[in-house]
């Protein structure tokens, strides 16, 4: 079979999802290409870099506005790339794997490549699909974001976009789009698809998951203390890590997990176990900082910047000793899995791939959204009471689910099974 997966870039998540699920399609056998848009650091000829077009963006802004159709600047309504320079290998393709709409191809072009009777599957990793404009899962005083069960509008995320009605007007064309081709959407966990499956847009499309994999390169089990010689970390330090594409993005957690390791640092004082000339206690962050910032005295913080670097990461999973993820309405994060992998306990609010790979006791603890001091007392109890016991051996039924051939095993046999449907060779 031959394959064409498109996606945004590869600095992040979503790209080296596609990037390893490329890889290992044509590993099996199979013909794989990947269509990047821009971003991207050099690859074999199997991936093809595909530059936004500004100036063709800037005419169709400025027709559409002629136009007075306004829902086709925002989100879907304007792709960024032309057509034709991705026709070639949509044509040349069996199946073809969309996980990033948004910046790259409008509503009008996702319509193009339906028509073409190809097999299109969606896999989002985000709720853009589900929305009117969001792609994120927003909270907002702790309360999960329902406005789309009903439509898009007054919603605080959108604000201008609403002066206009924008996005229930992207939302009802995206609703006609799925309703007329019902795709199969691949979900990424069960947190995901319950949203998919509850949205008006989305509920009626075959909505099914697939466990995203772990980049082999970044699961090597080197040794603590090795991994801390090589990142020049002391053997007694207790380190706290912390890694996401944006620091400071809402719904990562990063603006209050300053007052979650506040609180931790008062539960060392309360408990006194903290040790003042054998334990020091520091976080170690990476990715885009931007406004991020932790100012406690007890805790040394190590900014690490963006990270590219596979081995790094793997360098900085096995040296830590707990992995920190407040996100608060994330679908995924890759770096929980990442971690989980490692066998680097996580604690985590119960959202996005939290709720499936971290088994509260085990590799982790689980905690209810925004109840910052359980979170506080669970990194305690991970540096500090060694309580994590895995019974029933979850780790080695997780390690299956994402391994690499995992997935691609699953999109081939869907594959075969559509093709065969729709009478394709």
């Amino acid at each position: 079979m031959k394959f064409l997966l498109v996606t945004y870039n590869d600095t992040d998540g979503v790209g080296q999802t596609v990037i390893g699920l490329n890889s290992t399609l044509n590993k099996l056998g199979h013909e794989s290409k990947t269509i990047l848009l821009h971003k991207s650091k050099k690859h074999d000829d199997s991936v093809i870099l595909i530059k936004r077009s500004f100036i063709i963006r800037g005419i169709f802004f400025a027709l559409e506005f002629l136009k007075n159709k306004l829902e086709a600047l925002f989100s879907f309504g304007n792709s960024t790339v032309r057509y034709g320079d991705i026709k070639n290998y949509i044509d040349e393709s069996d199946v073809i794997i969309i996980y990033t709409l948004h910046k790259i191809i409008s509503l009008k072009m996702l319509e193009k490549i339906f028509n073409t009777k190809k097999i299109v599957y969606l896999r989002p990793l985000d709720m853009e699909l589900a929305t009117g404009g969001c792609h994120v899962n927003y909270l907002d005083n702790g309360e999960e974001c329902t406005k789309f069960q009903s439509g898009c509008d007054k919603c605080p995320e959108l604000n201008l976009l609403n002066i206009f009605n924008i996005s229930n007007k992207i939302f009802k064309k995206k609703k006609e789009i799925i309703e007329k081709y019902k795709p199969r959407i691949l979900l990424e966990n069960n947190f995901t698809k319950k949203i998919y499956e509850t949205s008006p847009i989305t509920k009626k499309a075959q909505n099914e998951i697939v466990y995203l994999t772990v980049n082999k390169n970044r699961t090597n089990l080197v040794k603590k203390r090795d991994g801390r010689k090589i990142l020049k970390l002391g053997n007694n330090d207790k380190i706290i890590l912390f890694g996401t594409f944006n620091l400071d993005a809402p719904h990562k957690g990063g603006r209050i997990l300053e007052d979650i390791l506040k609180r931790f640092i008062s539960i060392l004082r309360s408990k006194k176990t903290h040790k003042e000339n054998s334990d020091k206690i520091k976080l170690i962050t990476f990715g885009r900082k931007n406004s991020f910032n932790v100012n406690i005295p007890e805790i040394e913080w190590i900014h690490l910047k963006e990270i590219f670097d596979d081995q790094k990461l793997n360098l900085l999973y096995r040296s830590a000793d707990v992995f920190a993820s407040p996100s608060t309405g994330c679908n995924a994060p890759s770096t929980v899995r990442e971690a989980i992998i490692n066998k680097l306990p996580v604690v985590a609010f119960d959202q996005g791939e939290a709720q499936e790979s971290v088994i509260d006791g085990a590799n982790g603890y689980l905690v209810s959204c925004f109840d910052k001091e359980v979170f506080a007392n669970s990194i305690f109890k991970v540096l500090f009471l060694n309580e994590l016991i895995d019974k029933d051996n979850k780790h080695e039924m997780l390690k299956s689910r994402y391994d690499p051939f995992s997935e691609a095993k699953i999109i081939i046999e869907k594959s075969s099974e559509d093709l065969k449907k729709n009478n394709f060779s």
